[in-house]
C-alpha cells in the first residue's frame, strides 16, 4: 500500500512551502512589493498600481480555509485587468485572455454544488443546512468565480480622468457571467463595448472555440446596471465623482463575493455606499489587515525593527478615518484570537460581523503571536 499523500491544493499563482500546513505563500520579491504597493496606496489613499491589483486580490484567497472541512470556502481568480476599446474603435488585435494552468485545470474539474445545502421548508421557501458547510470532494473544483476587471475609456467635461472600471465574475455555481458597471455616465455604450469584448475574445480554456459555444456563453451574460448611489452622491455634493473612483467600486464588489462565496445568490451586490467605496470593514479594511499580515509572515526572519520599519511605511492618513478605525479593530481581533488560539487550539470561528462584505469570512489566525505584539504595544504606528 503506498503512503503517496497527494499535495494539499493552495490558491495559484503562489508558491508554498512543502512542509508548511498553513495556507502561507512564499512571496518572491516581486510580489512582496505589489502586495506593499497596494497597502501603500489604501493607506495614502490613493489609487493603487492597476498590475498590482489583481496579484493582491488573489492573495485574498489565503484568507480561505482550504483543508476540505466542512468550513472549506471557495475562491475567486483574477485575471489581469483587461482594456477595453471604445466602441467606435477599429481592433487590430483581437483581445486574449489566458488563464493560469491550475485555472484551466480547475476548470476542468466538476463544482460541486453550494445549492445542496439547502432543503425546501415551507411551500415556496428554502432552508439553509448551514451547519453541513461546504466540503467539496479531493477531485472536485475549488474556484467558484472567475473574475475580470475591465478599464473603459470615458470623457466627461467636468473631470480630467478618463477612465471608468467595472467587473465580469464569471459563477461556475450558476454557469453565468455578471457583468457589474457602477457609474452612471455612459453606461449604455460600455454595455455594448463589454458585450463586443466577449463576443471578440479569444480565452482558451474558458470560452470554447465552436460557434454554438460562444452563442451559449453569450447567452449566459448577465449585465447589472441598477446602482445608483454614484448619481445620488453627484446630486448631494453638486459635484462629480471621479470615474477612477469605480476602481474601488469594483474592487468591493470582488471582497463582497469573496466573503460570501458559499452565498448562492452573491451576484446580488447592494446598491450602497459603502459597497461602492468598498469602505465597510468587511471589504478594504480587512483586505488592508489581511495583506499586511501575510506580508509579515512571508519574512519570517525580520527582527523587530525590520518589521516596525515596513509597518510605518502604512501610516493611514487622518482623512481615512473608516479605515484607520476598522483596521484597529481587525488587528485587534487577530490579536486576540491570536491569544486564544494560543490557549484552546484554535477552537470557533472568530468572526461575529454581521456588516454588509462579511459574510462566511473567517480569519485564518495564522499569524505569529510575533506579529501580534507589535500591533498590541506600537499600533500607532500607523493607526493612531
Amino acid at each position: 500500500m503506498s503512503d503517496f499523500t497527494p499535495s494539499p491544493v493552495r490558491p495559484t499563482p503562489f508558491q508554498y512551502p512543502d512542509d508548511d500546513p498553513r495556507n502561507l505563500p512564499n512571496l518572491n520579491d516581486e510580489e512582496f512589493d505589489s502586495l506593499t504597493a497596494v497597502l501603500k496606496a489604501l493607506a495614502r489613499g490613493g489609487y493603487p498600481r492597476l498590475d498590482a491589483v489583481p496579484l493582491a486580490l488573489n492573495a485574498y484567497n489565503c484568507n480561505k480555509k482550504s483543508d476540505g472541512g466542512e468550513d472549506t470556502e471557495p475562491w475567486a481568480h483574477f485575471h489581469e485587468i483587461t482594456v477595453i476599446m471604445p466602441e467606435d474603435a477599429r481592433r487590430k488585435v483581437r483581445p486574449e485572455i489566458e488563464l493560469d494552468e491550475a485555472i484551466l485545470e480547475d476548470l476542468e474539474k466538476p463544482w460541486q454544488s453550494l445549492r445542496s445545502r439547502y432543503v425546501q421548508g415551507e411551500p415556496g421557501n428554502w432552508e439553509s443546512q448551514s451547519s453541513e458547510g461546504w466540503a467539496p470532494e479531493p477531485d472536485s473544483a475549488r474556484y467558484r468565480f472567475i473574475c475580470f476587471i475591465h478599464k473603459h475609456r470615458i470623457d466627461r467635461r467636468m473631470t480630467s480622468q478618463k477612465c471608468v472600471h467595472t467587473i465580469s465574475i464569471w459563477d461556475r455555481e450558476w454557469d453565468e457571467l455578471t457583468w457589474h458597471d457602477t457609474y452612471h455616465i455612459n453606461r449604455e455604450a460600455r454595455r455594448r463595448e463589454i458585450k463586443r469584448f466577449w463576443e471578440d475574445v479569444s480565452a482558451p480554456g474558458f470560452i470554447g472555440p465552436a460557434d454554438w459555444q460562444r452563442e451559449e456563453f453569450m447567452d449566459r451574460i448577465r449585465y447589472r446596471t441598477v446602482y445608483h448611489i454614484c448619481e445620488r452622491i453627484e446630486d448631494t455634493i453638486r459635484s462629480t465623482v471621479p470615474p477612477r473612483h469605480t476602481l474601488w467600486a469594483a474592487m468591493g464588489a470582488a471582497l463582497f463575493h469573496m466573503n460570501n462565496a458559499r452565498d448562492t445568490q452573491v451576484s446580488i451586490v447592494p446598491d450602497r455606499l459603502e459597497l461602492f467605496g468598498a469602505y465597510a470593514k468587511g471589504l478594504l479594511p480587512r483586505f488592508f489587515v489581511h495583506l499586511l499580515w501575510l506580508c509579515l509572515d512571508a519574512r519570517p526572519t525580520w527582527t523587530r525593527r525590520q518589521q516596525e520599519r515596513y509597518v510605518r511605511q502604512f501610516r493611514i492618513l487622518e482623512r481615512l478615518p473608516w479605515l484607520k478605525i476598522n483596521a484597529r479593530k481587525d488587528l485587534e481581533l487577530r490579536s486576540a484570537l491570536n491569544v486564544n488560539d494560543d490557549e484552546d487550539d484554535g477552537d470557533g470561528d472568530g468572526d461575529g460581523d454581521d456588516e454588509v462584505g462579511d459574510g462566511d469570512e473567517r480569519s485564518r489566525r495564522w499569524e505569529s503571536m510575533k506579529n501580534a505584539r507589535i500591533y498590541e504595544s506600537g499600533d500607532a504606528i500607523f493607526i493612531a
